[in-house]
This record gives structure tokens, sequence and C-alpha cells, in this order.
């Protein structure tokens, strides 16, 4: 039976096309291969889907109620995988204290087995439980995985010594749950429409894909909000976070049991996966076993043809024909996938003010779906229109080239963006050299000269003043502090201070000098400190107070910062540093203690950014005398701020998603239209390893830590699709396109309209069970 596209719609999120088989042979998608081979139309891609959402979502149409139990269960399932998958890089790494390399591991090693898990997922359903019961069973185990994942990220996983035993057990569960159910909720929507009724079939899988692309677009905007504007347990809600995704699968799932009775189903139909598979198996065995024999066979697929029927061998040679061409296909999903882990990380390193609102780095991924929505129809009435006539050839492997380049080309503008982040930040010290900083606290100018194995020198200090975190190789180190311009006192009752630093290797270390009476006595004091040199995570900001004013001054040792949203109480102990405390980039009411008040509002406010790490220092002021001192706040700023804005990374978003359009959709046509009606099953089966592949590329690429620099893995990416680019063209040219034949051993070229041939008993789906 021949069919439109338009009845199939490509869900561009999880790259798989939804049709109304589960890897099984009920209406076929095969279409006319002629149309590729000759004039290489582009076929439509999403139809009316636009038309006919609301008269659904308003029941002003003929759908069988079933189907409204399944697109309310997979919305809430979409919803559930993408916000958890949303936050999931930024939980590795900011709870679980995962470096960034390991956090992209274990992120890629999840989607890969979400992407791995579909085979069985649909072996089980076709061979024996049926999609109603695969699809109930499975959603049970993602549901405690979702729950699990929640309960993950409580008191004492939050508190600095986490464990990762319970993340990674929820982590496999949930990609056991989500990969068992892909391949059978949207066949299974397709089973609820017996008759062949195409018309009604288009309709629904235009709702479920908007379905897809909805629940994506809301969990991706909205999880992060509930983990970074919601304080839980002393830290960003991660709880929540997490939590209402672990709520929308249960809902999910009881959402489908209560449609249990109106479900039209169909028994197992048998396992072709397995089948085609121990085809295979058995044709390498045997030709390894009679390899020294004079026996020849024409295609090695033959060797089997003691076993199995020649028709199955027929198919299988014609699927390992498609097949070949998808070994260059991985490179695609090594990028695109990484949308959610390397993408999100670099953002971190960005500026997401906008206005008075600031984007957090994990919404970022929502651009991909948002754009998808807005470019397939693009596509339709522009892009193919427009590339029909100018006569370009545009077959479906020139296409699918197409979006492998845009992909990799998108990699190259990450690549260049990732430089212009580096030259705003500061370089991270080598394995022998140390940063120090020094800060002068003191109640007056002092000149600092540097002695040791460097030839820089920090050179004057003016009062309240600061250097910038200076590189030094490890060695032995004096400094020595000079008074200057301290019309308050008598220079000649002090003598220069000589101070020792100890450096430590790839660390920052801060010096602060205070200038203290003691018994009359002036004397200078300085305390080093360790700093912080790499940038807090989600683009939040660092601060940390350092106390310098005579123990009797103050009588409550803490800072308070207020903002309209958030109120951060920070302690501290004299002359020394508190830890370093991680507060939500904003404008701050500053309130220090006084000797007469528990605290005193500073009229400067404290403007945190992005990004930034800053040391706050409550010191004397210059025009106090000697035995009065006015505590005052300064900041000095550490590390600068983020000032490269997040949405830079609109570019790289657009690209990649312009390449994915080109590449998913036109892949899965062109392997419908190129491989067997039997043999379906085998190809999306197929489809989906090749993004479990890609997703272990990139692990390889991280764990190896083949290059150092963010910037060159960009490039390395984009080098190596490149690469794998020139072998796919050349496969592309050497490829034959083939007319496959319908199961009734009818070339599809011949086939007429689906809706004429309706009354075709051979081609009629199976008469479903109503039974629980």
């Amino acid at each position: 039976m021949a069919q439109n596209l338009d009845a199939k719609m490509f869900d561009p999120i999880d790259g798989n096309i939804s049709d109304s088989s589960n890897f099984s042979d009920e209406l076929s998608p095969l279409e006319d291969s002629s149309l590729l081979e000759n004039d290489g139309k582009p076929q439509k891609i999403s139809g009316k889907a636009w038309g006919r959402l609301p008269k659904f979502f308003c029941c002003d149409d003929d759908f069988p109620t079933s189907v409204y139990y399944i697109v309310g269960n997979e919305f809430c399932e979409r919803f559930s995988y993408y916000g958890m998958r949303t936050i999931l890089i930024i939980y590795l790494t900011n709870i679980l204290l995962l470096s960034d390399n390991n956090a992209t591991a274990v992120f890629h090693t999840f989607t890969m087995l979400c992407y791995f898990t579909p085979l069985f997922g649909a072996m089980i359903a076709d061979g024996f439980l049926g999609k109603y019961r695969t699809i109930l069973y499975i959603s049970f185990i993602y549901m405690c995985g979702s729950a699990l994942m929640s309960l993950t990220a409580l008191p004492p996983q939050t508190t600095g010594d986490p464990e990762l035993i319970g993340p990674v057990i929820a982590l496999l569960l949930i990609a056991l749950g989500t990969g068992g159910i892909k391949p059978c909720v949207s066949a299974f929507g397709g089973d609820q429409f017996v008759g062949g009724d195409i018309e009604m079939l288009q309709k629904f899988f235009a709702v479920f894909y908007f379905t897809i692309n909805a629940g994506s677009v809301l969990s991706t905007f909205l999880t992060p909000i509930l983990r970074n504007d919601v304080q839980c347990f002393g830290n960003d809600c991660y709880f929540l976070a997490f939590g209402v995704p672990a709520v929308l699968m249960f809902i999910s799932l009881i959402i489908f049991v209560l449609g249990r009775k109106k479900y039209k189903r169909f028994p197992p139909t048998g396992n072709i996966i397995g089948e085609v598979s121990c085809a295979i198996g058995y044709a390498l065995k045997n030709r390894f076993k009679k390899r020294k024999t004079d026996i020849t066979k024409e295609h090695w697929v033959d060797w089997a043809d003691d076993k199995y029927d020649a028709k199955l061998l027929e198919d299988v040679k014609n699927l390992c024909h498609v097949l070949v061409m998808y070994l260059p296909l991985p490179i695609f999903w090594a990028l695109f996938d990484q949308q959610g882990s390397r993408w999100t990380l670099q953002a971190e390193h960005m500026d997401g003010q906008l206005g008075h609102y600031r984007v957090k780095p994990d919404q970022m991924m929502a651009f991909n779906p948002i754009l998808i929505i807005i470019m397939i129809p693009f596509f339709e009435v522009v892009v193919y229109p427009v590339i029909r006539f100018l006569r370009i050839p545009c077959r479906p492997l020139q296409r699918m080239g197409a979006g492998i380049l845009f992909a990799g080309l998108a990699f190259v503008v990450a690549g260049f963006l990732q430089i212009r982040i580096d030259n705003t930040e500061l370089a991270f010290p080598g394995t022998n050299e140390g940063m120090l900083k020094l800060i002068n606290a003191a109640p007056c100018d002092i000149d600092a000269q540097l002695k040791g194995e460097t030839n820089k020198t920090f050179g004057h200090l003016d009062f309240a003043s600061s250097t910038e975190m200076t590189v030094l190789p490890l060695g032995n180190y004096t400094i020595t502090f000079l008074p200057q311009n301290c019309s308050l006192y008598d220079r000649s009752v002090y003598d220069p201070s000589v101070f020792i630093p100890e450096l430590t290797s790839k660390e920052a270390d801060i010096a602060v000098v205070g200038l203290f009476n003691d018994g009359g006595q002036l004397t200078y004091e300085t305390r080093q400190f360790k700093g912080v040199i790499k940038k807090p995570h989600k683009g939040n900001t660092l601060v940390s107070v350092v106390y310098v004013v005579e123990p009797d001054i103050l009588s409550n040792m803490s800072v308070i910062l207020k903002s309209d949203q958030e109120m951060y109480t920070i302690p501290f102990e004299f002359f020394s540093a508190s830890a370093f405390k991680e507060i939500t980039p904003d404008t701050y009411t500053v309130q220090i203690p006084t000797f007469n008040s528990t605290h005193e509002k500073i009229s400067t406010p404290f403007i945190a950014e992005s990004g930034a790490i800053y040391t706050i220092l409550i010191q004397c002021n210059v025009t106090s005398s000697l035995n009065a001192c006015e505590p005052i706040m300064v900041v000095h700023t550490d590390i600068y701020p983020n000032s490269v804005s997040i949405f830079w990374q609109i570019p790289q978003y657009f690209v990649i998603t312009f390449g994915e359009i080109l590449f998913s959709i036109t892949g899965l046509e062109f392997s419908y239209s190129q491989a067997p009606s039997s043999m379906k099953s085998c190809v999306q089966a197929a489809w989906l390893m090749t993004v479990a592949f890609g997703n272990l590329i990139v692990v390889i690429v991280a764990e190896s830590r083949i290059v150092s620099s963010q910037a060159l893995e960009f490039f390395l990416f984009a080098g190596l699709t490149g690469v794998v680019l020139l072998i796919f063209i050349v496969m592309a040219v050497n490829y034959k396109y083939i007319t496959p034949v319908a199961p009734d051993n009818t070339d599809l070229t011949n086939l007429v309209d689906d809706k004429q041939n309706q009354d075709e008993t051979s081609l009629r789906d199976p008469q479903p069970s109503y039974q629980d």
C-alpha cells in the first residue's frame, strides 16, 4: 500500500517516524521510489498540521475516543523526559560534582541507552506482550526511575558529598522506560484507526507530532525555572525540578490505564527483527564454516538459503543495501545531541540577561523544538519550492549530505563562539604555576615589591584597591609592603612589612594586607586565603567576605545581601575569609554589622553579575581616626562576569536545526522508500541505533580528553564531520536507487492511491481485540 509521508509524522526530537505499526507491516509507508530516483522532488513533511489541531482539541472531529488517552499520555511522557534531560548536565556538574568531561560522558551514555533500548521494546511488543502491555509494564519502570531521580536530589546528596549509585540506577530505569515505549506509543495510536482510514490517520499524526513538540518546549522552558528560582534544602531545588517530571510520568501512566477499555489491540505479529538477525548470523556462520570449499554464492546472504525462505533472504539483501548507507550517519547525532551537554555547559559561561529576566543556560535547548515548529512549514512553503524552481538536484541522499554539512557548520560556529568566550576569561595557571592577587585593606596606599623567580611586580596599590589575578611560576617569593600617603599616622612608627606567599600548582591565592593598632604600635599583617578561579555553574555568582576591622568594632559577624527575590547571610570571622557563597545574579542591598546596631544598610548597592567571583572586604575608611574605625564595604572582582550574550548561541541552534530537517526527515523517508515493506521494523531499529552510536562517539571523545580546549573540541567534531561527509558523498554517488516490491509482488510505481485500495483484503489490518 503506497502511503504519502503526510500519514506518518516525523518526530524531530526523537529522530524517528511515527507510523501505524510497531516495527511490523500494518499500513506500509513505502513510497514510489521513482520519485527519488528521477526528479528527486522533496516530499511534504508535516501536511496541514496546524489546521487540524483546533478541531482535535475541541473534540470537533471523528477521532476514536482512545486516541485522546494516547495523546495525553504522550504529552505527559515527553514533558517528563525532556524536563529531566534539560537540567541533567547541570545536576551532574553542580550537585554530583562531576567534571565537565565526566558529566558529558554520563549524559551521552544515558542518551545512548535511550536509543538502544527501543530495539528490545519493539521485540517484546511484536513477539511477546503486544503494544498495550509493553507500554503499561515498561511505563511503570519509567515512573519508578523518575521518582528515584527526584529522591536523589534530597540531602545529603545536595550537601557536598554526593553518591553516584542512586542517580545511575535512576537514569538506567528511565532509559529502559523511555526507550522501551518509544517504538510502541505512536504505533499503538495508529492501531486505533482500523480499516485504513488514511485521512484520519494523517490528522492523528499531525496532532501527535504537535504533542511531542509541545511537551518538549514547555518542559525545556519550565524545569530550569523550577530548578533555579525555587530554593530548597539550602540549594537550587532539583528535588522539585525532577519531581514535577516524575509526577507527569505518573499522570501519563494513569491516563493510559484509564483508556484501557477503549483501545483496539492486536496480538503480537512476530519478531521480524529477531528473525532477520538470526538469518544474517546464520549466513555469516555458514560462510565462515565453508570458507575453504569451492562453493560460491551470488551474495553472502545466500549462505542462509538452506534454512530460510528465499523471499526473506531477498528482503534482507535489499535491507543491507540500505543499511550500508547508515554507516556514516552516527556523526550527525554525535553533534546534534551535544545541545544538551557541551552547548549547555558553554551557555553557563555566557550572559543570559534579557532586560529584567535572566535566561538560564539550560533553557537555550528550547530553541531547537521552537525552530523545528517554525522551520518545517518554512521548508514546505519556501525552501523546497525554490529548489524545484531553480532545478537544483535534491534527491534524498543529497539532502542528507546537506544536513550533515550544516551540523558540521554549526560546530564551526560554536567553536568560534567558544574562542570569543575564552578571550574574555582568565587563563588558568599551568602545572608549575600558581596565581596570586593582592588586596590593600590598610587605611592608606602601599607599594608592593615582589622578589623571586619572575620579573613581574605589583607596584603601587591605592587605598581599597587590588591587583589582578597574576600567574606566577612556582618558587620562593617575598613581598615587601611600604606605606604611602598615610596622613593619619606617623610613618616613623612602623617599618616596612615582609610577606612570604605560598603558591599552589593550578590554584589561586588571595593575600590581604591590613594595618592594625597593637598597643599603640601600628603593624602590618598579611593573610593568605584560597581563591576560586573556576566560574560558577548555571551562570551564578560566587561571593566571599573578608573582615579586617578590629574585633571589638562589630557586634554581629555576618553580612546580609538582600534583593527583591533573595536574601543571603554570610558569616565570617576576624581577618579570615568566609567560604565562597553561590548567589543568584541580581542587585543587592548590603547590610553590615556595626557597634551600636545589629546591621546597618550601606548606601552603595552590590551588583552581582553572572559568572563573576567577588571578594567583599569590610575594612576601615581612610578618613577614620586611629582609635575610631568607620567600617565600609569594598567589593573586589576576582573573576570578571560573563560578557558574551547567551543569545549568540542562536545562530548555531538555527544552523543545526536547518541540518536536522534536511537530515532526519529525509533519512527515514529514504530508508522507508528503499527498504522492502517487511523490513521497515529493521530500518527503524537501525536508525535508532545510529543515534546510540553517535552518542557513543561523544562518550569516547569526552573520556579520552584528546584536546584540552573546548573550542578545539568543537573544531575537532567539525573536522571529523567533514571527513565523514566526504565518505558519505562517495557512497551516495555510487548508490543505486531501487524500486522495492510490495507484499503482493506488485511494483510500487504501479500502485494507485491508498484510498482506492482500502478494500484489498490482502493489505487489511488483522482484527483487533477489545478485551483487557
